[in-house]
């Protein structure tokens, strides 16, 4: 969630140095807070000294203006000069706060980053955030958040995530009734609308998952389902075989024959087993989007097989396990 930013009047007051004590304790404290609020009230002081200097706005005699405002009132009642006390004081006041504050308000639509919503329908979509993240967003999915000092993105369906680490500033996805925290981690969120269930898969790193007062802390192959009916978080072993985002694979004493079956289905290939004692072999490996024939060249030094291309298919050859 995106917490709310120090009130513009709060800081126009500040900057203006109209604010007492406990307004100025409040500033300062916000500042110390978080290095992002630092730098932002550096970044408006300093504009508030720059407008302060080089803004050439028309000069008003505050002064003269009240004097002659003054005298006509009181010819128009006939009852001598008519003191107004303090009014001076506040109209410059006013005119102080009323430019730091649109300065405030101005400076901040520049600088803050704009909400941006990404969807994917019928394909999954590859998104590079701003932060140099990655995530792969699939069909019926809706992924929305803003890249500023916060990094917090909201999600409807299922988006895998490959975070760049960034100790100051925590990366959460919402979704649902789910809030997952992490720093910079490979993982996984599923939450549907017409699932039972909302799930979270983590590949590498750490991953923390609120849900109402629950909380649990997920390592890299941890799984996590969290029933939305009952409200409960589970956590759930994982299965043989797994793959992230499009084409990140990772097996786990998987069989060949299903290995088989899973590339033929993401890559589009004919792979076929010499023998049937092949198809008994299990596989522990992990491969990044890598092409199909570096990838069944691994498996094959590692059973001590011999791989084929012929048009297109593939056939793996030996003795089998």
């Amino acid at each position: 969630m995106i917490p709310d930013p120090i009130p513009s009047e709060l800081l126009a007051r500040y900057l203006s140095g109209e604010a007492d004590e406990a307004q100025r304790r409040a500033v300062e404290a916000w500042a110390q807070d978080d290095p992002a609020n630092a730098n932002e009230l550096r970044r408006m002081r300093e504009l508030w000294d720059l407008g302060g200097k080089a803004v050439d706005v028309p000069k008003v005699n505050v002064d003269a203006a009240w004097t002659k405002v003054e005298s006509r009132i009181a010819d128009a009642e006939g009852k001598g000069r008519v003191r107004l006390i303090g009014a001076r004081h506040w109209v410059r006041w006013l005119s102080a706060a009323a430019m730091v504050a649109m300065l405030v308000l101005a400076v901040r639509w520049f600088f803050e980053p704009s909400t941006i919503t990404y969807l994917a329908q019928a394909e999954p979509k590859q998104i590079i955030l701003a932060d140099s993240s990655r995530t792969v967003l699939f069909p019926g999915s809706k992924l929305t958040g803003r890249m500023g000092k916060q990094r917090a993105m909201h999600l409807k369906g299922r988006a895998y995530f490959e975070v760049r680490r960034d100790a100051q500033r925590p990366f959460t996805v919402e979704a649902g009734d789910l809030q997952v925290t992490v720093l910079g981690t490979a993982f996984e969120v599923a939450d549907y609308d017409t699932a039972r269930f909302a799930t979270v898969r983590v590949r590498t790193g750490h991953v923390r998952v609120v849900a109402g007062t629950e909380t649990v802390e997920l390592l890299a192959g941890d799984h996590l389902r969290y029933d939305k009916q009952r409200h409960q978080l589970e956590r759930r072993p994982a299965p043989p075989m797994e793959v992230y985002g499009l084409r990140v694979l990772k097996f786990e004493g998987a069989p060949m024959a299903r290995v088989v079956e899973q590339l033929e289905n993401l890559y589009h290939v004919r792979i076929t087993l010499g023998n049937e004692r092949i198809a008994n072999c299990r596989l522990t490996a992990e491969f990044n989007d890598e092409p199909i024939a570096s990838m069944l060249e691994v498996i094959a030094q590692t059973f001590g097989l011999n791989v084929t291309m012929n048009a297109g298919s593939y056939t793996l050859e030996g003795d089998g396990c």
